[in-house]
């Protein structure tokens, strides 16, 4: 449902803005790639993560992403590495080490699993939204190109999901499943990634990435005002451990 409505969105804004090209089979299957890591491997380890695992201890390990986002330029895109990475690397994986202990009240059940495939969920979109990114736009592919590929290998990862797991036939939705859908179609397939791709491409990766990390901080919160989780005191210290690695990142490069 993501997949369609993006498209919905994404093929006439890419038509009226100079339309799609092709530059040669290797940018396309790099493209695609990027898609599907992103926007399907990453997104399934997420959503198992969150039906395991609280909301306040997944949302920060996943969106590690800015950290992983730099490494990936420094080791796939070539930019200069910095010993602040390094710092940052040890407030993330100590910020990963508070948020895997469960010691939150809360009545749903809870995988010790849940925050290891949230942190795995954050290395494969930091990497996926970089290097293959930023490694096509560079070489000439259009952001409106990249953006469709992304979206279509999203829509074909899913839709081979959805077969395995029993087709239609065993799915399970509701009106307000399906406009959060078309909602997050919107905000993120389309909107979110839009912006993300003008920005990589006025800018080097490595600066761009750890500005995403402020979701962190939103996420966290969200999952106290609007879903009212108890944080435990080691998830506290671990979301803080982990904003202040992404914050160092953010403001030395």
């Amino acid at each position: 449902m993501r997949s369609f409505s993006a498209l919905l969105f994404v093929v006439p804004f890419g038509l009226l803005t100079g339309g799609f090209s092709f530059p040669g089979a290797n940018l396309l299957i790099v493209a695609i790639l990027g898609g599907v890591f992103d926007s399907f491997v990453g997104t399934l380890l997420y959503m198992i993560a969150l039906r395991t695992s609280p909301a306040h201890e997944v949302v920060p390990l996943a969106n590690t992403a800015p950290f992983w986002g730099v490494v990936a330029a420094v080791v796939f895109l070539g930019e200069a590495p910095r010993l602040v990475s390094f710092a940052a690397a040890g407030l993330v994986i100590g910020g990963a080490y508070f948020l895997s202990s469960h010691r939150v009240r809360t009545g749903a059940p809870i995988s010790r699993f849940g925050p290891w495939l949230a942190l795995t969920a954050g290395a494969v979109w930091g990497i996926a939204e970089i290097a293959p990114t930023k490694y096509c736009l560079s070489h000439g592919m259009a952001a409106s190109t990249y953006q469709l590929m992304v979206v279509l290998a999203s829509g074909v990862g899913w839709g081979a999901f959805l077969l395995v797991r029993g087709g239609l036939r065993n799915l399970k939705r509701s009106r307000m499943g399906i406009g959060i859908a078309v909602l997050t179609g919107f905000t993120n397939l389309f909107l979110g990634w839009l912006l993300w791709l003008f920005a990589l491409g006025r800018a080097p990766a490595s600066l761009i990435s750890p500005v995403r990390g402020v979701v962190v901080l939103f996420g966290f919160l969200a999952s106290i005002f609007i879903l009212k989780e108890r944080p435990s005191r080691r998830s506290a210290i671990g979301v803080t451990l982990i904003i202040a690695g992404v914050t160092l990142v953010s403001i030395a490069w």
